[in-house]
């Protein structure tokens, strides 16, 4: 999944990427950084130089931030260094099937032949196993059920990494719109300001309106300076995650469409990566369990050596070929206690299984209920702003026949700002509960990159 991603969705990023080496020149610091942002793009490395892209900065949208993020996050590069653990567990597994060569040299001193002297004594061996009740077997499955698992929690890691990267995208977008929502309302006072002056120079209002006006606008040039806050809060976050820190990305609007092209948050919740990680790990324990009970019996094998000395009159200078029977036997009940931690490790792997069911479930039913929930609100303020909008050009009117006093009119822009807000608010929570249901799903990054695969 995450080759896929990379390669289809910013055609730079490299598979598997596991180090600092590995990482895009978004890693490197203060030089590379301020590179970039002078440059309004960010080259990503590719597995081939051809395929290097420069990606930019500025303008930059959700499936782009995710695909840098997933490139660099040191959280993968882990991921993917214990599934490289597992592979060879499970080759150190199947080379139990394989001849065993075992050699001893031994230099010293001692008697050969009535006489003391010096001399070298040697063997060389070889152990072919035949049959071991079934041991090797479950060890070699045990192996590739935890290589599978870790590989299913790749892809999790994956697609916690691509949420965390999609919500604060998400944030730092909505902290853009309230910069451009904050600025609209000071320009709006602004105007209703200078229309005030003009008033007043012709002797139409009274100067504490004027006043009054330019407590409006300090009071909205705060709100921009929070939102202001806002934004850069966000971008630091997501400059955590990229390595960048970008100016301007893409709207709300612009990652609200991108996610109702990718289409329903539909999916078997069993192919889920979390799920199949915990399915995994109970296939696992059953091979240990195995593994366990086939501990109390011996393995039985091929044996072959050949000892040689120095001494010319040496006895032991003959070859050995024979049945190998090795096992042991614990009188404090060693065998019973691993069959009991293997069944009941079995158990519990089971139970975490059937916990993860759950967990992916409440997951897809929140984010269900929340994206009801924002679209309700979204629908909601939308007509709020149009119906305050209104009510602010009437009260205007009024204002300006002397019927309705300036605070009505100043009142009625904040309200459209804070509208406004809430819709900014329920627009990003809507988006933020999408993406929570393809995360859910496993489905987040495979989607982006199919969506990113069919564009032209």
């Amino acid at each position: 999944m995450v080759a896929a991603f990379c390669a289809i969705s910013l055609a730079g990023c490299e598979t598997g990427a596991t180090g600092p080496a590995a990482n895009p020149p978004v890693n490197r610091q203060s030089r590379n950084a301020s590179e970039a942002l002078h440059t309004g793009s960010v080259r990503v490395v590719a597995s081939k130089p051809s395929e290097a892209l420069r990606i930019r900065i500025d303008g930059m949208n959700l499936a782009e931030a995710i695909g840098i993020a997933i490139s660099r996050h040191p959280d993968i590069s882990r991921a993917n260094a214990v599934v490289a653990q597992s592979a060879s567990e499970v080759a150190i597994a199947r080379s139990a099937w394989y001849p065993a060569l075992t050699y001893n040299v031994q230099p010293g001193y001692g008697t050969f032949g009535g006489e003391r002297k010096a001399g070298l004594h040697g063997s060389l061996g070889v152990t072919q196993l035949i049959y071991d009740f079934g041991k090797t077997p479950g060890q070699v499955s045990a192996a590739s059920a935890t290589l599978s698992q870790r590989r299913h929690l790749l892809n999790d890691t994956t697609e916690t990494v691509a949420y965390e990267t999609a919500a604060v995208f998400v944030e730092l977008a909505a902290g853009q719109d309230m910069k451009a929502a904050a600025a609209r309302q000071v320009k709006a006072l602004q105007d209703i300001h200078a229309k005030i002056r003009q008033r007043v120079q012709a002797g139409l209002s009274d100067a504490s309106d004027q006043s009054q006006a330019d407590v409006a606008i300090q009071r909205a040039s705060a709100e921009g300076l929070k939102a202001e806050t806002r934004f850069d809060l966000s971008a630091g976050k997501l400059a955590e995650l990229i390595g960048v820190r970008p100016q301007r990305i893409a709207s709300l609007a612009g990652t609200q469409k991108l996610l109702q092209s990718l289409g329903a948050e539909a999916g078997n919740i069993e192919q889920t990566p979390a799920i199949r990680a915990a399915s995994a790990a109970v296939d696992a324990a059953d091979a240990q369990l195995r593994v366990a009970k086939a501990d109390r019996w011996p393995s039985l094998g091929i044996t072959a050596s050949q000892s040689r000395s120095s001494a010319s009159d040496s006895s032991d200078d003959k070859p050995f070929v024979g049945l190998a029977i090795s096992g042991g036997f614990s009188l404090g009940g060693l065998a019973q206690h691993k069959v009991a931690a293997a069944e009941a490790e079995k158990r519990a792997s089971a139970q975490a299984l059937e916990n993860q069911r759950l967990v992916t479930r409440t997951a897809l039913g929140s984010a269900e209920t929340e994206t009801a929930g924002a679209a309700a609100r979204l629908v909601s303020y939308n007509k709020v702003i149009a119906l305050t909008r209104s009510s602010r050009d009437l009260y205007w009117q009024e204002y300006t026949l002397n019927k309705r006093p300036l605070t009505d009119v100043i009142n009625a822009e904040r309200d459209v700002y804070t509208a406004e807000g809430e819709r900014i608010n329920a627009a990003a929570d809507g988006i933020v509960s999408k993406i929570k249901a393809y995360a859910a799903l496993g489905r987040l990054t495979a989607m982006l990159s199919q969506k990113m695969r069919d564009q032209p």
